[in-house]
Formats: C-alpha cells, sequence, structure tokens
C-alpha cells in the first residue's frame, strides 16, 4: 500500500490532475501480472514514472501518457494481451502501447544511413505517433541514466539514440530533447573530446559572461527605452554543436568564433508577435552590424517543425561575431517542445487541438521537406504505407519490401545467389519455410544449403517481378545445360559435311527430329539423347524431299506465272499499292521498304514475298531456288504509303534523352512511331528499339542521320529482324 501512495504522489508531483481513480484501475491491472507480483519492482516503477516525468514536462504530453507508459514497461511482448488491455483502458491507450512494443531493437553496424527508412518503419507499425513520442522520452531516459552501466551498453545506447533517436526529435523541433541527446551520446562514443571541450567551456565562462554582459548591456537599455518587454539572456551553445563546427571548420576550439547565442524572449500578444520581433531586430542592427547572409527569417515563413525565430549575426564588442535568436514567449516554447507546444496554443477544442498536432507530427515525419502547412488527409497519408512493409537482417540493414512477400522474395531482394540457396529463414529466432509471409519490423536470417536448387514450384511462392524472372532463369539455365556442347557437336559436323552452319539448314534439322526449338535440339546433342551421326541421313532424305517438291512446284508455278499480267513479264515486277493480279507481301526477315534494291521469290501457297537484295537469306534463296526468284523494283508512287521499320539506338543514359528522341521522331518529322523500348545497361549507357513508320528508304535516312546528332547518342542504325 505504501508503495502505491509513493507512485501515485510522484505522479500527482509530475501531472497534478491526475486522477486516482485511473491510478488504481492501472494499478490493479498490473497486479494481475506475474512480473509485477514475484519480482521485485520497485526500479521498474522508478522507469516508468521518469519516463512518465520526460513524456508530459518535456514533450508536453497528456495523463493518458502515464497509463500507456506504465503498461508498456510492465507488460512483455509476450504477454501482451489486446484485447483485455483494450477493454479496461479503451482503444486509444491500447494504440499507443501496441505500437511500443512493435518498436524493434535496432542493430546499428550499417544503419546511419537509413534514417529515413527506420521512420518510415515506425509511422508504419504505429498507429498512434504518441508511440513515438514516448519512445523519445524512454531511450533520452536511459541515456541520462548510462552512468553505472557497462561500456558496451554505453556505446550501444549512445549510438541508437545519435543516429535514429536525435534526428528524429531534432526534424519534430523537440531541440531541448534533440541537443541533449547529442550532448550525452558524444559524452559517451567521444568522451576525451567531450570532456575536453567542457573544461575549455568552464575555463572561458567568466570571460564569456563577462562578455555577454557587455553585449547586452546597451540593449537591455535601448528595448527599455521603447517599451519593449523582454527578457535577454546569453548562453553556451552546446559542446556537440561546437565539436561539429570544429570539425566542419577544420578549426581548433579557440578559433570557433560563436561558442555563444544571445537569445530575445519578447512577452507580446499573438497579433503583435512579427511586427515586435522586427521592432527588435531594428534595434539590435542599429547599435551592432549584421552581417546580411546570417539572417534567418523562420517568422515569415516557419519550420516544417513549426520552429519559429529570427536568427542574425552581428559584430560585438572586440570585433566579434555573435549569433542573435529573436522570438517571443510563445514561440520559445515551441522551439523547447515543438508541435505539442504549438498546438497549445491554437483556439479550439481540446480534442481538435490534439487531433490537429498528432498528425502534423505524422506529417513532419512522412514528408520531411515540405514547408509548414496544414494537415493531409488521414487517408491519403495512410496510403502512404499500406504497400510497404521494412524488414531487418541480422546485421542490421533495414529493407523495403511489398506487402506479401515471403522469405523466398526476401532472399532474392539480397543476392541471387541466396534466393538460389534458400531453404528458409529464422524470423524472429523462430524457424519458418520459404513460403512464409514477413511482416513489419520482422528481424529475417535467411537458411541456405549448397544442394538446394530453384524448382518450377517456386514460382508461385514468389511475389516480386525481380525473384520470378532470376528463378526462371536459372530453370531455364538447368534445362539447357548442355546446349552449348550440342551446338558445337551440330557445328562440327555440319563442317564435315560441306553444309553451311546457318538458321535455314538448324531449322530444317529441328523439324525433321520433331524438336518444338532449336534449343531443345542442341540440348538433346549435348544429352547424347540424339545420336549425331544421324544428321547426314537426315540431309540425305531433306533434299531428296526437296527435289520431289520441286519438281512438282515447277509444275505449279508455270501455271502461277501464266496468271501474271504481260507488263510484269517483261523486266521486272513492278511493287505498287494498286496491284491487283499478283498476291505479293514484304518479307519479315529484311522487311524492305520504298527506296530498298528488292527482289521478288514465288511461294506456292503465299504468293510472292519481297525480299531486299541484302536480306540475310538471299544467297541460299538465288543458290536453290533461282527458278523462283522474280526481278522488281517499286512504283515511285508506292513512296507515299508507311512502312514499319526498326531502329536500333545506344548512348549514354541521361535525363530527358528519351524525350528528345520522341520529339525529333513525332514533331520533327512528323512520323508515327509505333513503339520506343529503352534497356538501361552498365556504366550509365542504355540501348533502344524504336519502331517507326516511314515513306521510304531516304527518309529512314535523314531520321537515322538526324538521330546520331543528339548528344550523348553513340550509334544509330537500321534493324533487320
Amino acid at each position: 500500500m505504501q508503495l502505491l501512495e509513493e507512485t501515485y504522489n510522484k505522479l500527482k508531483d509530475i501531472y497534478p490532475e491526475f486522477d486516482k481513480n485511473e491510478f488504481l484501475s492501472l494499478w490493479n491491472y498490473l497486479n494481475d501480472i506475474e512480473d509485477f507480483k514475484t519480482k521485485p519492482v520497485v526500479n521498474k516503477l522508478e522507469t516508468a514514472v521518469e519516463i512518465s516525468r520526460i513524456s508530459i514536462n518535456e514533450i508536453n504530453l497528456s495523463s493518458i501518457t502515464i497509463i500507456a507508459v506504465f503498461l508498456y514497461v510492465f507488460t512483455p511482448n509476450k504477454l501482451f494481451k489486446k484485447e483485455k488491455i483494450e477493454e479496461i483502458f479503451g482503444k486509444e491507450i491500447t494504440g499507443i502501447v501496441l505500437g511500443l512494443t512493435k518498436i524493434p531493437a535496432i542493430q546499428l553496424d550499417k544503419l546511419s544511413i537509413q534514417t529515413e527508412k527506420f521512420i518510415n518503419l515506425l509511422l508504419t507499425i504505429s498507429t498512434d505517433v504518441r508511440s513515438i513520442l514516448i519512445k523519445l522520452a524512454e531511450m533520452l531516459y536511459y541515456l541520462r541514466n548510462l552512468k553505472n552501466t557497462h561500456r558496451n551498453e554505453q556505446i550501444k545506447t549512445a549510438s541508437e539514440i545519435s543516429v535514429l533517436y536525435a534526428p528524429i526529435a531534432h526534424r519534430l523541433g523537440l531541440y531541448a530533447l534533440k541537443t541533449e541527446m547529442e550532448d550525452l551520446s558524444m559524452k559517451y562514443l567521444h568522451p576525451d573530446i567531450y570532456k575536453d571541450i567542457a573544461r575549455k567551456l568552464e575555463a572561458t565562462k567568466a570571460s564569456r559572461n563577462q562578455y555577454i554582459e557587455q553585449f547586452i548591456s546597451p540593449l537591455k537599455k535601448e528595448l527599455a527605452k521603447q517599451a519593449v518587454n523582454c527578457e535577454i539572456k546569453g548562453r553556451p551553445k552546446s559542446i556537440y554543436s561546437i565539436w561539429n563546427k570544429m570539425k566542419k571548420q577544420g578549426v581548433e576550439f579557440d578559433e570557433v568564433y560563436d561558442k555563444f547565442a544571445i537569445r530575445v524572449i519578447i512577452d507580446t500578444d499573438l497579433s503583435q508577435e512579427k511586427a515586435k520581433c522586427w521592432q527588435v531586430y531594428s534595434i539590435i542592427t542599429d547599435k551592432y552590424v549584421p552581417n546580411p547572409r546570417r539572417l534567418r527569417d523562420w517568422i515569415s515563413a516557419p519550420k516544417a517543425s513549426g520552429y519559429e525565430s529570427l536568427h542574425t549575426t552581428v559584430i560585438g564588442p572586440e570585433e566579434k561575431w555573435v549569433e542573435v535568436q529573436i522570438r517571443t514567449r510563445r514561440m520559445d516554447e515551441i522551439a523547447e517542445k515543438g508541435q505539442a507546444a504549438h498546438w497549445k496554443y491554437k483556439e479550439n477544442k481540446a480534442g481538435q487541438a490534439k487531433s490537429d498536432w498528432l498528425g502534423k507530427i505524422r506529417e513532419i515525419l512522412e514528408k520531411p521537406d515540405k514547408s509548414f502547412q496544414q494537415s493531409s488527409n488521414e487517408e491519403d497519408k495512410a496510403k502512404l504505407y499500406t504497400d510497404e512493409i521494412f524488414v531487418f537482417t541480422p546485421n542490421g540493414d533495414l529493407k523495403r519490401l511489398h506487402k506479401g512477400y515471403t522469405v523466398l522474395d526476401f532472399a532474392f531482394s539480397i543476392h541471387t545467389n541466396i534466393g538460389e540457396k534458400c531453404t528458409g529463414a529464422i524470423v524472429n529466432g523462430k524457424i519458418e519455410n520459404i513460403r512464409h509471409v514477413l511482416k513489419n519490423g520482422d528481424e529475417v536470417k535467411i537458411l541456405t544449403s549448397k544442394n538446394q536448387k530453384p524448382k518450377y514450384e517456386w514460382l508461385d511462392i514468389v511475389k516480386s517481378p525481380r525473384a520470378r524472372a532470376k528463378i526462371k532463369r536459372v530453370i531455364k539455365a538447368e534445362a539447357y545445360k548442355d546446349l552449348d556442347a550440342g551446338k558445337e557437336a551440330v557445328k562440327q559436323k555440319l563442317s564435315q559435311l560441306k553444309i553451311d552452319f546457318n538458321d535455314i539448314h538448324i531449322n530444317k534439322l529441328v523439324i525433321y527430329f520433331g524438336f518444338k526449338t532449336t534449343l531443345d535440339f542442341y540440348q538433346a546433342v549435348g544429352e547424347g539423347k540424339l545420336d549425331i551421326h544421324k544428321i547426314k541421313k537426315a540431309f540425305a532424305e531433306i533434299y531428296e524431299k526437296e527435289n520431289e517438291e520441286q519438281v512438282e512446284e515447277q509444275s505449279k508455278l508455270r501455271i502461277l506465272n501464266k496468271k501474271i499480267d504481260k507488263q510484269y513479264q517483261q523486266d521486272y515486277l513492278i511493287i505498287e499499292n494498286n496491284l491487283q493480279t499478283i498476291d505479293y507481301h514484304l518479307a519479315k526477315c529484311c522487311n524492305p521498304i520504298p527506296g530498298d534494291e528488292i527482289f521478288g521469290f514465288i511461294t506456292v501457297s503465299k504468293g510472292t514475298k519481297i525480299h531486299k537484295k541484302t536480306c540475310p537469306n538471299a544467297k541460299d534463296m538465288h543458290t536453290r531456288f533461282p527458278y523462283r526468284i522474280v526481278e522488281a523494283k517499286w512504283n515511285t508512287e508506292h513512296e507515299k504509303g508507311e512502312f514499319n521499320v526498326q531502329i536500333h539506338i545506344n548512348g549514354k543514359d541521361k535525363v530527358g534523352i528519351v524525350s528528345t528522341i520522341t520529339e525529333i521522331i513525332a514533331k520533327e518529322f512528323k512520323l508515327n512511331m509505333r513503339a520506343l523500348t529503352i534497356h538501361p545497361r552498365k556504366n550509365n549507357l542504355f540501348e533502344g528499339i524504336i519502331i517507326t513508320s516511314v515513306n521510304n528508304s531516304k527518309q529512314l535516312n535523314n531520321l537515322i542521320e538526324r538521330l546520331k546528332k543528339i548528344e550523348d547518342v553513340y550509334e544509330v542504325k537500321r534493324k533487320v529482324n
């Protein structure tokens, strides 16, 4: 009973309006927790009281914080019963405590560059941002009590706070917290430097105070003369701030000129704030010459955190630079306590004020670069994070993944080799299989085996397109592992038979042996499933069949030639739009357009195919089927039509180059662009394919020459399929 009364009196000292019935309800709940009944609780009670003190006195939170802090301190994650806590204390407190229990322990080896990811993680796991504010209070409490802990614990805690929590306090405008976190962290991380600067500050304290008084004295008289009610005080810069200046400027302690700042705090009505601040600025700069480059006006345009102040640097006595901060009493409280103090001054209902400042805190954390503005719609803000989760590696890296991603997705996101060998993972200390869906804040250690290989069923497990593509590639490589050996064997065999190794001959073999693709054919040879010596017999049968077909074709062609109009039997076949009597098609293998030199190749069932004379297949057609070749030329009227061509382009990948390419084609040449595909390559390069329609080869050549003139484009050429 005595412990209960002592604890309640401490809390009343922190928050005089704290209701005793609320405390008794909390105390009764805590007494049902096993740890509270069987273990000494004095230390934990002291911890909960002091975190509550920081939360209320230094961050301006309300009594609801006390209950949340006590539940958090005395309820381990494994004992956290959401339904029971919600039934007794309500949804609001439950949301705060739940957010606190989800904040993971951080490993800092590589986290110094991932503060933004960590903040995003906090926002996604905390439904109420007061969880984050209480966490700041908790970390400051631990930092203040590091003196008697082990050296390793001091370094770990100080590192975590300086890297993660001090930047969050800074962003929220909790500058008093931020400054103390930075100074105390430095005290444990760099003790020798800290002690040296502290000693030098103490040694110069008397002369510094004397100088401050010398600087302030004439200002006090002038401000009193002009009836400005204010407080003027000088304060030394923080040890961490001085050390930062020494590092940035590359100077020693004695060479840092602004080791202190003068602050003028004005008592005035809200409506007179700006006018009074600028009046004081005028008085100061009339007395001391200002540096115009050092004027910082955060009154007209406050920082995103809500910080308002007018800063200037002037030349004081002895030609020393002095920083002066001018602000009102309201602004000063906001500068010390951030958004909670800011919204205390809003003239609206308490509930609305609370909602406003909590919304503003979330907005500041989500959009650190945005200027001070009205809080965004909550639904819009929630959408920013609904599709993302953040997962820790054992080394402390924080990985951003899509919601629904599995252990296998995560393994491939780390490295392809790890994904290929993945057998499962240890998630938050528990072994899970590769199908396990990850959640926010999970710590994941991937398990691998050198005997593991990707399987087809993995494609049903992964959600990431990148992982899916890698699995397909590995499976395909495994399926065709003997492909190269088979291809080389076929090449050597054709050389022995004095037969050219080309696509036409290979395709004939693929069809003859009944394979679906060339890859399957090579793989069968490589595996030994197809006897390489059968190729000689295959070609003998292929040629015998083709000779029989030629006799039949020649008979059919004589009938077909009779259908050709006399004007096309003289010297050449004329290719034009209104050709009625001849059925012809432009060959896809070389894609001819007006202006190209061409010939016709008569087929039995598909009419006449028009090829370029430089077509890759031209030599074989002329050698084997000379009787099916027809001379052809373009009708000049045909140049008014549209013909699709492919253009290959490569160069340096830079912003705006795609826009330049499309503008030249569409606006300068007025051509209809069908498609543009750009693929990034190594060393900041790209290569792409453009499909566009042209009238003739002359227009195409002009377009190619124009594209070559684009800066950082290295090569442009017509692409043949």
